[in-house]
């Protein structure tokens, strides 16, 4: 234990440090999280409009509501990668200093000049935005886009670009005006890249990362080895005290893309794409990081008056995906009692959950995996797939439990030690 925590504080340990300081990746993840308003501010209206009971569609189509529904979808998912273009942008742009606004707005220029403008109609092209190229892989070239025109606006802000106005113009104007040059050479290359990738068999540059680059990550990214993986590296960083949001930021861009290539699925009445995957990581992960709903279950059966406390304060978070308390007030986090149900746990339910899914059939409205990180997982799990997905959300909680009861009691058991020994010391003062 000892030296595996001395090999991750020294390899791992400034791995993690370097990517937490890194602009390029903390603008990624706080751009995605700026595109809150979009994807929470319309959670409530795509689950509406997409409810998992029978002759429900239907009868939204025969009232008229089902188009209005799917308007909302098309005005925030569907174009989900507009608005990551602008929010990426904007975040590196803010983090180096420069004017953000004009920055993210670049960003978002340069994006819809790369992706086609016309669709195929029953008498030629009509002039249109394909939805197809703002969503799902979109979402990958949009993030590309920002990343490299973040940097390249920093780049040339520094090297003396920007247009300078005469003193005492109003800042409004002159900022306006500052990035002038610095849009031109922007808009140049975002044009060659469209030129050049017209005359390749591909078309346009998001067919081209689609069928290569795009097609070889999402392979790799949305992989269930991958997804072993990505749990089974958070819980142990987790467990030394690195935050697992280190490793997760990093997945945010493909993970978006699961959730919108599997509501695009949804809505056009085809199978998910990722339904698979999607149900493995339901049932691998919930109750916090590290699973730790199951301990919390386990410290019902508490002797000890130090884990009765601790399961008032901890239980109640840990309904809503919060183990802070639980991680650093039991702690969880350095205790060797804790290492394998912490670390392994994700691993085991996710097994036994993909063997479920090769038994028995569960459905998932993809709608659902717009909820809020602390919706509790058994709301999640009955709202996204009826009452089978719940009941095997519930045998896994179960299982979580008989994952941790038995190194919760041995915890236990040393902390009832621990408080009669200071009761007897305490005794022994008094009669001093």
């Amino acid at each position: 234990m000892e030296k595996l925590e001395q090999f991750l504080q020294k390899f791992i340990g400034p791995i993690a440090k370097a990517m937490s300081e890194n602009d390029t990746i903390q603008s990624v993840a706080e751009g995605f999280m700026r595109t809150g308003p979009v994807t929470f501010g319309v959670c409530i209206f795509v689950i509406l409009g997409n409810l998992p009971f029978d002759g429900y569609s239907d009868w939204l189509i025969s009232i008229g509501l089902k188009e209005h529904f799917e308007a909302i979808s098309n005005a925030s998912l569907n174009i989900l990668g507009l608005y990551i273009s602008f929010c990426v942008a904007h975040s590196f742009a803010k983090r180096k200093g420069d004017n953000a606004l004009s920055c993210g707005i670049l960003s978002l220029l340069s994006y819809l000049i790369i992706i086609p403008q016309s669709v195929a109609g029953a008498e030629g092209a009509i002039a249109a935005f394909d939805l197809k190229y703002l969503s799902g892989t979109g979402i990958l070239v949009a993030l590309i886009f920002a990343v490299i025109v973040g940097h390249l606006f920093h780049y040339l802000s520094n090297k003396g670009m920007k247009f300078k106005m005469p003193d005492g113009v109003p800042p409004m104007v002159s900022e306006s005006f500052e990035p002038i040059f610095i849009s031109m050479i922007i808009v140049g290359f975002a044009f060659f890249v469209r030129v050049g990738f017209g005359y390749t068999p591909y078309g346009n540059f998001v067919n081209f990362f689609d069928q290569t680059i795009g097609a070889f990550i999402i392979k790799i990214g949305l992989s269930l080895p991958t997804i072993f993986l990505l749990y089974f590296a958070a819980n142990l960083l987790w467990f030394f005290g690195i935050h697992p949001n280190t490793v997760y930021s990093a997945f945010v861009p493909l993970q978006m893309t699961l959730i919108m290539t599997n509501i695009a699925d949804f809505q056009a009445g085809r199978p998910l794409t990722y339904l698979t995957i999607t149900l493995v990581s339901m049932f691998a992960s919930f109750g916090g990081n590290g699973n730790t709903i199951g301990l919390c279950l386990s410290m019902f059966t508490a002797k000890s008056e130090r884990y009765k406390k601790m399961l008032k304060l901890a239980f109640i978070p840990n309904l809503f995906n919060i183990n802070e308390p639980l991680i650093f007030g039991m702690p969880v986090m350095l205790n060797p009692v804790f290492f394998i149900p912490m670390v392994f746990c994700n691993v085991v339910m996710g097994l036994i959950g993909l063997f479920a899914t090769k038994i028995f059939t569960f459905t998932f409205n993809p709608a659902m995996s717009l909820l809020p990180w602390t919706t509790p997982f058994f709301v999640k799990a009955l709202l996204a797939g009826g009452v089978s997905l719940l009941v095997m959300v519930l045998i896994l909680l179960a299982v979580n439990t008989i994952m941790y009861y038995p190194f919760f009691k041995i915890a236990d058991k040393k902390a009832c030690e621990e408080e009669a020994a200071a009761r007897l010391e305490k005794e022994g003062e008094l009669v001093e």
